[in-house]
């Protein structure tokens, strides 16, 4: 008899329990695999394109725009100026670019993909310029893998100079360590 009335007093708690303990949050990594689902079915044509086409020509504007800015600032010598832009472009790269460049169809994309390498090799330029040397390697992994069997096309790095693919991953890789 006693028993059962532990019983009933625990079920109300178990219950509230399990309905707590699943309503507490969503699986991260369920919500990533629906993100990277979605993104892999998204229109490569048309709106959707032409849009994506500006958000990485923006994006190029804006590295350009701080690869000027960290080289007046190492010109002047401005070691604090360097420390706050340096902690500005880890977020900008943090929340914007990666994002960006996250989908693997436009490395393929005949129209964006010459975009899209120039921009993950400014990533990476900037990142050796930081003396990001892990994540300089990781930008240059990500470009062998995503652009594997196309080392002629060309991509404009240094900023100003076109190169084939592969001349560029070597240069990236004595900059590396050379920065």
């Amino acid at each position: 008899m006693q028993n059962r009335k532990r019983l009933i007093w625990l079920a109300p708690f178990l219950l509230s329990g399990q309905l707590f303990g699943c309503a507490a949050g969503t699986d991260a990594v369920y919500e990533e695999a629906a993100m990277a689902a979605a993104e892999e079915e998204a229109p490569l044509g048309g709106e959707a394109l032409a849009r994506r086409r500006l958000d990485l020509a923006r994006a190029w504007r804006d590295l350009l725009h701080f690869d000027e800015t960290m080289q007046s600032l190492v010109d002047r010598k401005d070691s604090r100026s360097v420390a706050l832009l340096d902690g500005y472009l880890s977020q900008y790269m943090g929340q914007h670019l990666d994002p960006l460049l996250r989908p693997r169809w436009q490395s393929s994309h005949p129209e964006v993909m010459a975009l899209d390498a120039n921009l993950r090799f400014m990533k990476a330029e900037l990142l050796a310029e930081m003396r990001y040397t892990r994540r300089v390697q990781e930008a240059i992994d990500d470009i062998q893998a995503r652009f594997a069997g196309r080392e002629s096309m060309l991509v404009e790095y240094p900023v100003g100079e076109q190169r084939s693919l592969g001349e560029a991953l070597e240069l990236l890789r004595d900059r590396k360590w050379n920065s």
